[in-house]
């Protein structure tokens, strides 16, 4: 009776870390395709192209920016950012990255909080709200920030 148990036992142990490390390695995943929506954000900013940054976000997407109502859908999204990217040229618009203070990942959703640096100054504060899409891909649902004076 004691080996069947010990066996039982060790199969258990061993499903289990098996799914943790199927787990660790869908957020491995999950993140590098995080950053890769950032990194994109980054030069859809410095090429002054609304429509590159619209993309990231989910077709029914929310934008919460200070001061304003809460924008929703890609095409609205990509409205607003075209009013703020027009005055750059294309290749000399703002130098923009990100930090990322805390991230979890569950099944298909997400969160990131962090800071903004324009230029290499922290200049803002923001959430972003991930979701996985039918295809895998990840996009941002919600986006909002305000900066650090506001």
């Amino acid at each position: 009776m004691r080996c069947p148990l010990l066996l039982l036992l060790a199969l258990s142990l061993s499903a289990t870390s098996c799914q943790l490390s199927r787990k660790a390695a869908s957020n491995k995943e999950a993140e590098a395709a995080m950053q890769a929506v950032y990194n994109t954000f980054t030069r859809a900013y410095k090429q002054a192209d609304p429509a590159m940054v619209a993309n990231l976000y989910t077709e029914d997407a929310y934008y919460l920016q200070p001061n304003t109502m809460i924008v929703q859908g890609r095409d609205t999204i990509r409205a607003n950012f075209a009013r703020y990217l027009e005055r750059f040229t294309p290749g000399a618009g703002p130098d923009i990255t990100f930090e990322i203070l805390e991230r979890q990942i569950s099944g298909d959703m997400g969160y990131d909080i962090g800071y903004y640096h324009f230029n290499g100054e922290r200049s803002g504060k923001f959430i972003v709200l991930w979701q996985r899409q039918p295809d895998g891909k990840w996009m941002m649902r919600a986006d909002g920030y305000s900066g650090l004076g506001e």
